[in-house]
């Protein structure tokens, strides 16, 4: 049952590995037991009991129908394996015993629900009418009987037309956290990146493997062998998207940052002609194919030879994919002015679509998503700036590779959840896997959803982010707790030693803004705007030159300058720097204003003119913001303002309330707008010099956990409007104290502290002082690491079977609190 409907509730995921009396089970309570598996007096008689299991909760979006595979048997129930290269449990085993009979009805709801083939496991079923349902199994052997519920929510389509992303420009910051932000990404961190990526002897794969794929294609016989991962390409080009969206930035007469800026320049001009000489004449470009490998170091253990959409770790549509978005980045920073990369971009893309597709052509999916979503990015951009329909081939491929993920595995061992090919991406309704994989996985699935409109991606879109936001999410906005391979962990099991990578932050904030443009609702903006400061802004060090592959909350070791799998060195500024991206989208009557940041941006073509929007405010220090409103020429349209709401997910809870929008105003009068979606509106004919002034409310929150997140009970994390905070070791000494509930808090402007920020300030219950900065700011202090390269924390021990102690625990979000006041 969902936690929304019933409490004490237990997943499928939950259920199965209490079931299968692992070591780290949690006992089932017996009321629950008796609700889940056979009738207690039945269960008395037998050592192996008939059980059934319905299912995990979701949603459905009509007229789309939810798909069930449930499972009916004697004994324990089937365990799912998780783990990378495990066989996935989507064909469960033989049942124990004569196999139940068994039958689906529908518990509760307020319409009809007919199900496909009532008397079968794997079946579908359709409702009447919007609304909560309860569905039911039940399994029969004779002699006994078993029940086992899913709750199902049956919701409206969204509208009908998404709203669409802006074409981002030439843009400038005017805050002072953005201000520091954008210039150590700009001055230090992406120069170290490019730099690291140039350094040809330290044979860990960057333009060398490019340099070396061109003299091959060339007919040169002096080339090298592949070097580093197979997925080494990424890294290049996020770093040529990342120069690419750094070079839109004003620099307003910074001569770090134009210095820094007449370096990218510089690099573009000599990576362009490297990497284009490194695509094959056919479009297809992966380097880890056109070379020899030295190893297949993040890919197959087989050896070669290795021909192209053969084996899934191979990372071809991790590595094009990424070519594609940085081809379209750089094109869009030209002024589509200089088309060399992006017009191998669409050579790439149509020898994918000349190769892959339905019969007669190829089924196959790439263990790691990414091309799915960057095929969509390029065919809206083509159907935008080009012929209307003639992106349509590539978002269709696009389609066509998610849907075989189950559908082209060779074997069933070779789907799994690790890489999200468990079951049909239209019946996935639970987060599973790797994190980022899963990420991007859902952000593709709601791209598809967008532009097809198919109800039953839709279903799985809504039912994957109904499970990630009240289930599976940190208070952070991160996702991935790390108890399987870098991934998603139980329902509600939300450990703070979490892993949160910074490359599934990016893609929580690519899923979370898809679902934006789809639903025109506020809550998507709500949420990204919370991985943004609190998962993703505090990836990087202050001083712009280290940062973090994992993000937990509970922190010990500081950032690092590389790693081993340098994913996130190139994602992370991309992402960060295309704030324009996430602060404003425009649909067919106007704009919305979905992050407040001292900026100025062009928003294009808006009822017929251009749009300069200005916005002043010192967010998210303070709560007062003025955007002046600047068209070409004087238009009537509405500007959609996002009334902030803190409390989206329903496993955190926060008091006091500091929802909505305190005052607002255009031109100095009062107006009172109409909230819809989780926006104001506000509908007139504007004309240059137009002000809004809206004062959002900044005050400190207690927020604590829903009882069923066990690694937060007894505990409080705060929070200053977006941001979530930490205590250090450094300023508390003992981060283990207690923070009665009632002790007052206050907050105080530190110009003096960590580049300046707000910090909150109390007495911990032995009297002694607690102080709280804002956690993306954390691990500032400490001493920096002995090395300057690290390996991922995934990586095993330099000698197997010694694995030193870590070190301790220095930063935490959530604060031990005395419930007894």
């Amino acid at each position: 049952m969902s936690s929304r409907d019933s409490k004490g509730s237990i997943s499928r995921r939950e259920l199965l590995a209490n079931a299968a009396k692992s070591a780290a089970a949690v006992v089932i309570a017996p009321a629950l037991q008796a609700k889940i598996f056979a009738q207690p007096v039945a269960a008395a008689r037998s050592a192996a009991p008939v059980n059934g299991i319905a299912g995990v909760d979701r949603i459905v979006v009509l007229p789309g129908k939810t798909y069930l595979r449930g499972w009916a048997g004697h004994g324990d129930p089937p365990v799912r394996a998780p783990r990378r290269g495990a066989a996935a449990d989507s064909i469960p085993p033989a049942p124990d015993g004569r196999p139940p009979k068994v039958k689906w009805s529908k518990r509760s709801g307020p319409g009809s629900v007919a199900f496909e083939k009532p008397t079968e496991l794997t079946t579908s079923a359709i409702f009447s009418e919007p609304g909560a349902y309860v569905l039911e199994l039940t399994a029969d052997d004779g002699t006994a009987t078993a029940t086992s519920t899913l709750a199902v929510r049956v919701e409206l389509p969204p509208p009908a037309t998404p709203l669409e992303p802006i074409a981002v420009g030439r843009y400038s910051f005017d805050s002072p956290l953005w201000n520091h932000r954008a210039k150590a990404l700009i001055v230090n961190w992406i120069p170290h990146v490019v730099d690291h990526l140039s350094d040809l002897s330290l044979n860990t794969g960057g333009i060398d493997n490019f340099i070396e794929a061109g003299k091959k294609l060339r007919g040169e016989s002096s080339y090298g062998k592949h070097k580093g991962y197979v997925f080494s390409n990424a890294y290049v080009h996020n770093a040529v998207e990342a120069m690419s969206v750094a070079m839109m930035v004003d620099p307003k007469g910074d001569a770090d940052m134009i210095a820094a800026q007449d370096g990218f320049r510089k690099t573009l001009d000599a990576w362009i002609p490297i990497i284009l000489a490194a695509q094959e004449p056919d479009g297809y470009m992966q380097t880890a194919f056109t070379l020899p490998r030295v190893s297949n170091a993040g890919g197959n253990s087989n050896p070669g030879p290795f021909n192209h959409w053969e084996r899934r770790a191979d990372h071809e549509g991790y590595t094009g994919g990424y070519f594609i978005e940085s081809a379209i980045a750089h094109y869009t920073m030209t002024e589509r002015k200089d088309a060399r990369l992006y017009n191998a971009a669409r050579k790439l893309a149509d020898c994918w679509c000349a190769n892959l597709g339905p019969a007669p052509k190829k089924a196959w999916y790439d263990g790691h998503q990414e091309m799915e979503q960057a095929l969509v990015r390029l065919g809206r951009f083509v159907n935008a700036n080009e012929k209307k329909g003639d992106g349509q081939k590539y978002i269709d491929l696009g389609k066509f590779l998610l849907d075989n993920r189950y559908n082209a595995a060779t074997s069933e061992r070779e789907r799994s959840e690790y890489d999200q090919s468990h079951l049909p991406v239209i019946e996935q309704y639970e987060a599973v896997g790797h994190a980022v994989r899963a990420a991007y996985n859902y952000s593709g699935m709601a791209d598809v959803a967008m532009e097809t409109r198919d109800p039953d991606y839709r279903s799985a879109v809504r039912s994957l982010w109904d499970n990630i936001v009240n289930r599976k999410y940190y208070v952070t906005g991160g996702v991935g707790s790390g108890e399987t391979s870098e991934g998603f962990g139980p329902n509600y099991s939300l450990r703070n030693g979490s892993y949160c990578e910074s490359c599934s932050s990016c893609g929580e904030i690519f899923f979370q803004w898809k679902l934006g443009l789809t639903y025109h609702e506020a809550q998507y903006a709500d949420l990204y705007e919370e991985t943004l400061y609190n998962a993703l802004l505090g990836g990087l060090a202050l001083d712009g030159k280290t940062f973090y592959y994992p993000n937990p909350l509970d922190a010990r070791t500081t950032r690092t300058a590389w790693a081993s799998v340098p994913c996130c060195v190139g994602n992370i500024p991309r992402t960060l720097l295309s704030l324009p991206t996430w602060m404003y989208t425009r649909g067919d009557d106007g704009i919305q204003v979905n992050l407040f940041a001292g900026s100025t941006v062009t928003v294009r073509d808006v009822a017929g003119t251009n749009i300069e929007l200005t916005q002043k405010t010192n967010y998210p220090w303070d709560g007062k913001v003025a955007i002046t409103v600047k068209p070409s020429a004087a238009k009537n349209f509405t500007m959609y303002v996002r009334v902030p709401n803190r409390s989206v997910s329903s496993l955190y809870a926060s008091t006091p309330q500091a929802n909505g929008i305190t005052t607002l105003s255009v031109n100095g009068s009062t107006v009172e707008p109409r909230i819809k979606n989780g926006y104001a509106v506000i509908n007139r004919t504007w004309k240059a010099g137009d002000t809004i002034e809206l004062d959002l409310p900044m005050t400190i929150q207690r927020v604590r956990a829903a009882e069923t997140v066990v690694a937060d009970r007894g505990k409080v994390a705060l929070r200053y409007g977006p941001l979530m905070y930490s205590i250090e070791k450094v300023d508390v000494g003992d981060i283990g104290k207690v923070l009665a509930p009632g002790a007052p808090l206050t907050s105080e402007w530190r110009g003096d502290l960590l580049g300046g920020v707000v910090v909150i300030k109390g007495t911990f219950a032995d009297g002694s002082p607690m102080l709280a900065i804002p956690n993306f700011v954390r691990m500032n202090r400490e001493p920096p690491p002995p090395a300057v390269v690290a390996t991922t924390p995934a990586a095993p021990p330099a000698t197997p079977g010694t694995r030193p102690p870590p070190p301790p625990v220095v930063s935490v979000v959530w604060i031990n609190e005395s419930r007894s006041g």
